[in-house]
């Protein structure tokens, strides 16, 4: 087989076949395109069977066998029969042999492991013995209705919620932009699963951050708009929700392209395979005439697949996909990065957007592993003029915390694949404003003058607070902002006088400076090439009052149902009985597309359903 050194397979309903087909002929692939790219996968092949159900979790366990018939087609309603031999067991077959161990809870501000307590050697509720016959349909039952037990190894960052404040004694809420949608992509595939949802994944400034709002663009010699308004807060009557909403600049798309695909192949990446390369296949239908493309693959060994690929030439391109090597084994992820960064140094091209991908579980299990030799190990890539985008992929042992961590600290950003919508929609229709940064290290502080505002609480962000020091430190790393992006903050506030809670010698609500400014916004950012800049607004009282769109109604409406899912201790009346109120105005007003599969109205209503 091409690419491969083992006789392997993914099996797939005729139905969902049929749609990844028509995924890669929407990108724009060719008919001989399609059939590569439907038959193959890292080399392996595609089986398509009737017997075996629909995957909606587009998770494929890659299958060994030393009998598969020769590669050089799709084959159809094959009757399989075949062993589970005790060499070389798939991704699949290694979950068989583990007991399932509970979730262990991690102190709050830590990172949530669910590490097994003893990898117990095992057979499945059945019985299935490695030399037992069994056939296709029997070992998808099998795995479908949990006769296949497994732990689960994912990671998070575990924080506090932010509390509510005095503006006399925490003048200002400082927080890093953050323009991430995996937060948001695992809690949709999640739902469209009808899977159980751990909310310590959860980030709600991902879910009100994840939609496209309708704030001004900026002027012509403006890098960003900013804007605010206010309303009631629908969840808690005695309070206020106000919106500072950012846009960016929207930049020339003719950009050209030099990127690294760093590939992890490793052997707890077997089941997403089949989504990693139809992730690959969605940025390369993407990229133009002169775009540059390197491919490079990590699991034991770093592998380098293809070399300087011209982007235009989408048949090399594809050939390139399907030589990847799917080969199991640890996980040298940071040996990959290191290796991804040097080609790129080597190859590096100022008048391009020089970027590594890396599609991976952040599974780094050897080389440098932890979270905090991992921001060192990022940091110092910052200076190269080599930005970072990550695809995470795979629920039971996907590492948030580590993917997280090298977004926030190596100039990147970070999207989740859970099946083939979200590659849509993050590797598609934003793919540009992922790829062309306009800011970098974006720091946005918004302080309420407490001659107004009693006590404020910020919604989210808890990962991405910065104190006043590090808002000014030219040196701090934080997020930065792509082509056109919104980035958006809802503070939840009360009204009236603040009252000093602690004694302070200079700080007084009753000041005569100012009288008529409700709120100041200041954001701290850097040009790409490193220039420290500032923007600032002063937002009085008489535009707060009068400033309510639709842009802080859906906010408000993802803001409920995020706090829903955490099941926020400040959650109020938010619950799935205000979700649905809220969806109805929405219905009313008539400009919503409401019926959009998987869209955020989509998605709530499947979680109301729940």
């Amino acid at each position: 087989m091409i690419g491969s050194k083992r006789n392997g397979y993914y099996t797939m309903s005729e139905v969902q076949f049929e749609e990844m087909k028509n995924f890669y002929k929407k990108l724009g692939y060719n008919p001989l395109q399609v059939k590569v790219l439907t038959e193959r996968c890292f080399g392996n092949s595609i089986v398509v069977s009737k017997d075996v159900p629909y995957r909606n979790d587009w998770c494929f366990p890659l299958r060994i066998d030393y009998n598969t018939p020769p590669a050089g087609g799709i084959f159809k309603n094959m009757p399989f029969q075949r062993s589970m031999p005790g060499a070389s067991m798939s991704a699949f077959q290694s979950r068989m042999t583990v007991s399932a161990v509970p979730n262990m809870a991690s102190p709050t501000g830590s990172v949530r492991s669910n590490q097994p307590v003893q990898a117990q050697r095992m057979v499945s509720k059945r019985n299935m013995s490695r030399s037992r016959m069994i056939n296709l349909s029997e070992l998808y039952e099998a795995e479908l209705d949990g006769a296949v037990e497994s732990f689960d190894t994912a990671e998070t960052h575990v924080n506090d919620e932010n509390e509510k404040l005095s503006p006399l004694n925490s003048p200002q809420a400082i927080f890093s932009a953050n323009v991430n949608t995996a937060s948001w992509d695992y809690l949709r595939g999640k739902i469209e699963q009808r899977s159980s949802i751990d909310k310590s994944f959860v980030r709600v400034e991902e879910i009100i951050n994840s939609y496209l709002y309708d704030f001004p663009k900026p002027e012509k010699d403006e890098l960003f708009s900013l804007t605010a308004e206010k309303c009631k807060c629908a969840w808690n009557p005695d309070a206020e929700l106000m919106l500072v909403g950012m846009r960016a600049k929207d930049v020339p798309v003719d950009v050209k392209q030099n990127l690294v695909f760093l590939v992890d192949v490793s052997g707890s990446m077997g089941d997403q395979w089949v989504l990693v390369q139809m992730s690959l296949a969605a940025i390369i239908s993407r990229l133009k005439e002169n775009d540059t493309l390197s491919i490079i693959s990590y699991s034991d060994e770093t592998v380098v697949v293809k070399k300087n690929l011209n982007g235009g030439d989408k048949a090399k391109c594809v050939d390139a996909i399907i030589e990847i090597e799917g080969t199991g084994g640890c996980t040298r992820g940071s040996e990959g990065l290191e290796q991804a960064y040097s080609f790129l140094q080597e190859k590096y091209d100022k008048n391009a957007n020089n970027r590594v991908f890396i599609f991976t579980d952040g599974d780094f299990n050897f080389g440098i592993t932890s979270e905090g030799d991992l921001k060192d190990f990022i940091y110092k890539k910052r200076d190269s003029g080599i930005y970072l985008s990550i695809v995470g992929y795979g629920y039971g042992n996907f590492k948030d915390n580590k993917m997280e961590t090298l977004a926030y600290n190596g100039n990147g950003n970070y999207t989740f694949v859970s099946n083939p919508y979200d590659i849509n929609d993050n590797l598609c229709d934003k793919l540009i404003s992922n790829l062309v940064t306009v800011a970098k290290d974006v720091k946005i502080s918004v302080e309420l003058n407490p001659a107004y505002v009693s006590s404020y609480r910020l919604l989210g962000y808890e990962f991405r607070a910065l104190t006043q020091q590090e808002f000014h430190d030219t040196k701090k790393a934080t997020d930065g902002i792509g082509s056109g992006h919104n980035v958006v903050a809802l503070i939840e506030l009360t009204r009236g006088k603040a009252k000093e809670q602690f004694s302070s010698r200079y700080v007084k609500s009753d000041v005569k400076e100012h009288s008529d400014e409700f709120a100041f916004i200041e954001v701290h950012y850097k040009s790409p090439d490193d220039k420290n800049l500032t923007a600032t607004k002063s937002i009085s009282v008489k535009e707060i009052e009068n400033s309510q769109t639709d842009n802080i109604k859906t906010a408000q409406l993802l803001a409920a149902f995020g706090l829903c899912v955490v099941d926020s201790k400040y959650k109020g009346k938010a619950d799935k009985a205000l979700l649905s109120e809220m969806i109805k105005e929405f219905e009313k007003s008539g400009k919503y597309n409401m019926n959009k599969r998987y869209s955020h109205f989509d998605i709530i209503r499947k979680y109301m359903q729940s």
